[in-house]
């Protein structure tokens, strides 16, 4: 969509520490108006910054005292740097220790609470009616789209006036994912079957999108592409004698096979065509060490993304000459923040190996230049969402990103599936329009501001938007 133009009365007398584009004061705008909403922006764009300048003009105006950020529990140490950043004089405290010192966290008149999805579903009685929260955001909120899950049930429990929700990739999976989402952020407004035009401007006044490609014009490209492997040798023989015996086997028992079966099939046969175990035989390896002796500049850096943390530790004792480190969810957060900040500040060439999942949300790597996907995860949102980590603000050149696809396997039907569940999400979320964000008027910004408006009911309409 195209962006349009917000007015800066809103952040007249703010000291920020950068700029803020047009797109991102419509954003604000669009929380401080709305008690109930949902910021789909593309990963990227600040959801994050957003959110906090929102909250900030509301505390600011005494229209809010007390805020819940759930978010997963690696991004809990960046909100409370980027509240730093950005709203330096509110009170920020991750909420930590065993139950009791949960529970005295949420009783405590702390201004900003962030907390992790695991907590608030082990602590969803602890939110009686002597809890409330002034407002509740979910970050990467893709966590709740199983409406019958304990996650879900809880954060649609949570006491709060304003709900909020972030995410990227708000459908996912299905359209039900929607659904899910909305019974948070505004309960009753959709219900299941609904058909996708009244879908559409049902959640208009509570949904707001835009794309890098709307609003970053300047921000250079992402090159995507695909390699086309072909197994050889002992690799070839693995893969297809497992699969004649297993799918031959799952065939005669059908009635009998479990999805538990089908998935660890379909695993074996994804890990085969990654490295086969008793040979080491790897033809992604063969062109893997081909990309990375041919990086154009000496302080070019990539991103290999791997499902699985075994292979990228097979794969550390295969890159030789070149500095790596691995990244996974089963590192402790010291660790991971060290391991982050040596791929961002090396001098010289260098390769991340990262589980997909773990550094899939919430990181910022602008810092590389290349992105490797060296097998496919099963959803096309958690893909972009690795790929996204590196196409931030501060790129100069253009991120290069290579799939690696093996011919006559299992990839191939995994390929087709991620392109299938890629238009649901053009045809479910990019489909959809915005919200329409009215300008405030004079008066509405004297009173977030907790000051007597002086012309009421004139309003800060500007035709370019201002610098701050």
């Amino acid at each position: 969509m195209r962006a349009t133009h917000v007015s800066s009365g809103l952040f007249r007398g703010m000291k920020l520490p950068n700029s803020l584009r047009a797109y991102q004061r419509e954003g604000v705008r669009f929380f401080v108006q709305n008690q109930s909403g949902l910021l789909a922006d593309e990963m990227g764009l600040g959801k994050t910054v957003q959110t906090i300048l929102a909250i900030r003009l509301l505390m600011q105006g005494n229209l809010c005292q007390r805020v819940l950020i759930v978010c997963p529990r690696s991004l809990c140490k960046n909100w409370q740097h980027e509240f730093h950043l950005w709203a330096p004089n509110l009170l920020v405290r991750i909420v930590a220790g065993n139950r009791d010192n949960r529970e005295a966290f949420y009783y405590l008149p702390i201004p900003v609470l962030i907390a992790t999805y695991d907590q608030i579903r082990l602590d969803t009685d602890i939110m009686d009616r002597d809890i409330n929260f002034d407002i509740v955001v979910l970050d990467e909120a893709q966590r709740i789209k199983n409406q019958t899950s304990s996650t879900s049930i809880a954060c649609r429990g949570l006491p709060r006036t304003r709900s909020w929700a972030l995410t990227g990739t708000p459908v996912e999976n299905r359209p039900d994912d929607l659904l899910s989402l909305f019974s948070f952020v505004r309960r009753k407004l959709l219900f299941p079957g609904i058909a996708m035009g009244d879908l559409h401007a049902r959640i208009k006044p509570y949904f707001l999108r835009r794309t890098k490609k709307d609003v970053l014009p300047e921000l250079p490209p992402i090159i995507i592409q695909d390699l086309n492997l072909e197994l050889r040798g002992n690799q070839r023989v693995a893969y297809d004698d497992l699969w004649l015996s297993r799918a031959e086997l799952i065939r005669k028992r059908e009635r009998y096979a479990s999805q538990g079966h089908l998935l660890s099939l379909i695993t074996k046969l994804k890990k085969i065509c990654n490295v086969e175990p008793d040979s080491g035989e790897s033809v992604k390896l063969e062109a893997l060490k081909v990309i990375l002796e041919n990086l154009s500049q000496p302080t070019d850096k990539a991103l290999i993304f791997s499902q699985y943390v075994q292979t990228l530790k097979w794969l550390s004792g295969q890159l030789n000459g070149i500095p790596y480190k691995i990244f996974h969810g089963g590192m402790h957060e010291q660790d991971r923040e060290d391991t982050i900040r040596w791929f961002r500040e090396s001098p010289d060439s260098c390769v991340l190996l990262m589980s997909i999942k773990a550094g899939g949300v919430g990181l910022n790597l602008q810092e590389a230049s290349l992105v490797i996907m060296f097998d496919r995860w099963w959803n096309p949102a958690v893909e972009d969402q690795a790929i996204q980590r590196a196409h931030r603000f501060g790129r100069s050149r253009p991120l290069h990103v290579v799939r690696f696809l093996v011919d006559d396997t299992i990839e191939e039907r995994i390929d087709s599936l991620l392109k299938e569940k890629k238009n649901l999400f053009k045809e479910y979320v990019e489909g959809a329009d915005n919200a329409e964000v009215p300008a405030l008027s004079r008066s509405d910004l004297w009173k977030i501001l907790g000051l007597a408006p002086r012309q009421p009911d004139q309003s800060y309409k500007t035709e370019t938007p201002g610098r701050i």
